[in-house]
């Protein structure tokens, strides 16, 4: 097993408990703190669904309607609180999926621009033809307004079941990995750590831009350029080159 089949695993089994995972994990650093990662959010979720119910409560309910103000059974009545209580369930379970699918994505993201098999294209440090960068976002069914500079590397890179192009910017303040997950919009900006970079996650237009590096010194001036390109905005950097 390789880091990129334990990250699909993972996504599907945070608990990551076959024969293959474990041999995996036992040589492989990174993939121990995602596992890490992935098992104590379940241990948050766990604790957060386990509300306990007190002992009586039914009977407290039942003996705080004397049966004079009983009213006759109203099915419809029953039935929209059914209804309700299922349409409550129904954006619980989404919203835990949701949170569960983000968490899972930036993990991927940040083992796979970590992973040792990418640390060549950090040192990159010629820019790519602009044409290889739009056609790269062409073939996940995206047209830019512009190519950002200092682009020095570009690839079609499948992350779990997310389609990405995978990019490294190069510049005096270091490479930043830059990661765009298409048709995959996040909820909202956030900042998060992950395999030992700083990271910044963006939605933008109808996908996400991810930022990882050892700073986020050059985040604003990128994500600026990359609004820019995505959804034709003026650049305007706000933060250092």
């Amino acid at each position: 097993m390789d880091c990129l089949e334990f990250r699909r695993l993972l996504g599907s089994d945070p608990r990551a408990g076959t024969d293959a995972a474990r041999a995996h994990m036992a040589t492989c650093r990174d993939c121990v703190a995602l596992a890490a990662d992935a098992q104590a959010f379940e241990a948050r979720l766990s604790a957060a669904l386990a509300v306990p119910v007190p002992e009586g409560l039914a009977e407290r309910i039942l003996a705080a309607r004397p049966e004079a103000t009983v009213e006759p059974f109203q099915p419809r009545r029953r039935l929209g609180w059914i209804a309700l209580a299922a349409a409550a369930s129904v954006l619980i379970a989404f919203g835990v999926v949701r949170h569960r699918q983000s968490t899972s994505l930036r993990a991927m993201v940040a083992a796979h621009v970590s992973a040792p098999d990418e640390h060549e294209a950090l040192a990159l440090v010629a820019p790519v033809p602009p044409a290889e960068v739009e056609q790269a976002f062409a073939d996940r069914g995206v047209t830019l307004a512009d190519v950002p500079p200092e682009v020095a590397y570009v690839a079609e890179c499948p992350i779990g079941r997310w389609r990405s192009v995978h990019m490294v910017s190069a510049g005096a303040g270091g490479p930043v990995s830059v990661v765009y997950i298409a048709r995959d919009r996040a909820g909202k900006a956030s900042a998060f750590r992950r395999a030992g970079l700083v990271a910044r996650e963006v939605p933008m237009a109808d996908g996400t831009l991810f930022m990882l590096a050892a700073t986020d010194t050059r985040f604003d001036a990128l994500e600026h350029a990359w609004r820019n390109a995505l959804e034709g905005l003026p650049s305007v950097a706000s933060g250092s080159n």
